[in-house]
């Protein structure tokens, strides 16, 4: 990323040189997964580095505000009015299966196509700043918490309270292989941002929450994304044991109403307040523009449809490079080094776990139908899972 000064910043091209770098950085993903598998009893098979668990799923619909903000207007899935029907997902962070009100971010992820075709993913997670500043720190992240799979994630006691022994040996395990990768005074600051970030998800009821994307390019513009839910009811809790407490709660919600995203946009303003070199930091968001809604319709989630659009939001990939950043829709990719290297480490996790070949579903984007072929794919990946006992959702019903 180039910087011209304090308030200008110039979107990331990557030359073939730095497509090289990046990707020797980000080269580890597939061992990532394998040491998830062998440090953790409950996968059985290499799944995703990150996001592994889900808590939800499912069709989505987006509609595009009559006066999108002009700096959006006619980019990308962002014509004036548009509606788009896509797959939503939303997940824990870690890449293993845990207690879900833990100690953790919460991701959500809304996949479209334009009008012209083309692929948009926003890749969102429970706190406005990234969990480091930058892509080599993140890979040292997530092998810190592959060598922490093995360790019992907190449980719940019978006052919903985290057992404070289990917590302590989790971090610590973490705490500890991160040190070996860069360095003690680095990792405790490391450590010491994480729980500060994930407070919100272990005291939380649901995963209901607001979302932050990564930086993204608009006609120029650097901006992020919010997803803001429209209304949070305090008692809307789903009777199900306390460490399902998210996947419950959202099951509850969703069978009584649309589960509805206010969406907004986040333009750089300078570095003080709108930081890019500093992305653990949060932005500013007295300037952000309302720009549409994203919707989880009402659906009985134990219904077969709702169960095969949770299959398909598990089973598919998704990525930060699927992006469209200008108007006549051929600046396509990232705009930051960081988005780079997540794009690269993205598509090897998915080729690690084996997703869904991306041509198997695109006509559901156009059709919202999922097809004969594509059902008996998702119900035999469902049904291999079930076999070996791997989790990758919860247990919960009702």
């Amino acid at each position: 990323m180039s910087n011209d000064g304090r308030a200008t910043w110039c979107p990331f091209h990557a030359t073939a040189d730095d497509l090289a770098r990046i990707s020797r950085d980000v080269c580890d993903i597939g061992s990532i997964q394998q040491r998830l598998v062998e440090k953790n009893h409950r996968l059985k098979r290499m799944d995703r580095a990150a996001h592994q668990y889900q808590i939800a799923g499912g069709k989505v619909l987006m509609k595009v505000n009559e006066d999108v903000p002009e700096a959006l207007r006619d980019i990308g899935l962002f014509e004036a009015g548009a509606a788009h029907l896509g797959i939503g997902r939303v997940s824990t962070g870690l890449g293993v299966p845990h207690v879900e009100p833990s100690l953790d971010f919460l991701g959500l992820r809304f996949a479209f196509q334009t009008t012209r075709g083309q692929r948009v993913d926003f890749i969102a997670l429970s706190d406005p700043g990234a969990p480091v500043d930058n892509h080599v720190d993140f890979i040292s992240v997530l092998h810190a918490t592959a060598e922490s799979a093995g360790v019992e994630l907190p449980v719940i006691g019978k006052l919903g309270e985290h057992q404070l022994p289990d917590l302590l040996a989790t971090q610590s395990v973490f705490a500890a292989a991160l040190a070996k990768r860069m360095g003690l005074p680095r990792a405790l600051h490391v450590v010491s941002h994480l729980l500060s970030q994930t407070q919100r998800t272990i005291h939380a009821r649901t995963a209901l929450q607001p979302y932050w994307t990564g930086v993204v390019n608009l006609g120029g513009t650097l901006g992020k994304f919010t997803f803001v839910p429209e209304s949070i009811e305090s008692d809307a809790v789903g009777a199900g044991p306390a460490e399902y407490v998210f996947s419950s709660d959202w099951r509850h919600r969703q069978r009584r109403a649309n589960i509805v995203f206010l969406m907004y946009w986040i333009a750089f303003l300078d570095e003080a307040r709108t930081p890019m070199g500093a992305l653990s930091h949060g932005w500013s968001e007295s300037h952000r523009l309302h720009a549409g809604s994203v919707v989880f319709p009402q659906l009985d989630p134990d219904s077969e449809e709702a169960q095969l659009w949770f299959g398909l939001a598990a089973e598919m990939g998704a990525n930060p490079g699927n992006w469209v950043s200008d108007r006549e829709a051929t600046v396509t990719g990232p705009s930051t080094e960081f988005e780079t290297a997540r794009h690269i480490a993205y598509r090897l996790s998915q080729e690690g776990r084996g997703a869904l070949d991306a041509q198997s579903y695109i006509s559901v984007f156009s059709t919202g139908v999922i097809d004969a072929v594509l059902v008996a794919e998702l119900r035999q990946r469902r049904h291999d899972k079930l076999q070996q006992g791997h989790v990758d959702m919860a247990a919960v019903a009702g």
